[in-house]
């Protein structure tokens, strides 16, 4: 039998029995999430106790962002997403706008529901508010990276009668069969989203409203050992 992971005995051995319901994932959720939690107290208690002053992060300057896809408008907040919502503060689209272009198009078949996320994240582009960066001449360039996420993600659905994975090899042979350019994350001229940003609860790993709870007491008892 394999060793019971360093992070769950360590918060197996705080918990009471009532905590125990969480799954292994749960639990490593929790872990992760009260640690980052105690080390940002630590750290915003820090400068009081020693007298410090905190560092200041220099912002790289802004570039010029426009919607390339609607006519090169100006992104602007949209608070009433109801997708693409990690975009909401600054957008180029309008929960209408999403609504009719997304509506046409057809879901793959027997998409699992990474999949079907991916996907979604990639017609999120239309929200975009850099858009100017990689759609051009009604073009869309995807990120290599992302193409492999998509592709991984999807490489058991159905496409053209055939599962995707025996038609291309590659995440670029799949973006590139969809019509689109791709290209190197690291030139910067191409779409990407990475899925930590997605705030909506799809994601797999995401505490449930139940399990929250017992992730504050779990918080509270870490925060006793340290005062």
């Amino acid at each position: 039998m394999a060793p019971t992971p360093i992070w769950r005995r360590f918060v197996l051995s705080l918990t009471t029995k009532g905590t125990r319901q969480l799954s292994d994932i749960g639990l490593m959720n929790c872990f992760l999430i009260n640690s980052a939690v105690l080390f940002f107290l630590v750290v915003s208690l820090a400068p009081a106790v020693s007298g410090s002053t905190a560092v200041s992060v220099v912002e790289p300057p802004n570039q010029l962002q426009y919607c390339s896809f609607f006519a090169n408008r100006a992104p602007k907040i949209q608070l009433g997403l109801k997708n693409c919502t990690w975009f909401k503060e600054n957008s180029c689209c309008r929960q209408e706008e999403i609504d009719a272009i997304f509506g046409r198009v057809k879901p793959l078949r027997g998409a699992s529901p990474a999949c079907q996320r991916y996907t979604n994240y990639l017609m999120c582009y239309i929200c975009a508010p850099n858009q100017n960066t990689f759609y051009m001449m009604e073009s869309l360039t995807v990120c290599e990276e992302f193409c492999d996420a998509w592709y991984d993600a999807c490489q058991s659905a159905i496409l053209k009668g055939s599962i995707i994975k025996e038609l291309y090899s590659n995440g670029t042979e799949f973006c590139n069969s969809r019509r689109f350019k791709t290209d190197s994350l690291a030139k910067r001229n191409c779409f990407f989203f990475d899925a930590k940003f997605d705030k909506s609860g799809a994601a797999s790993g995401v505490l449930l409203p139940g399990q929250v709870f017992l992730c504050l007491h779990l918080l509270v008892i870490l925060w006793n050992r340290i005062l």
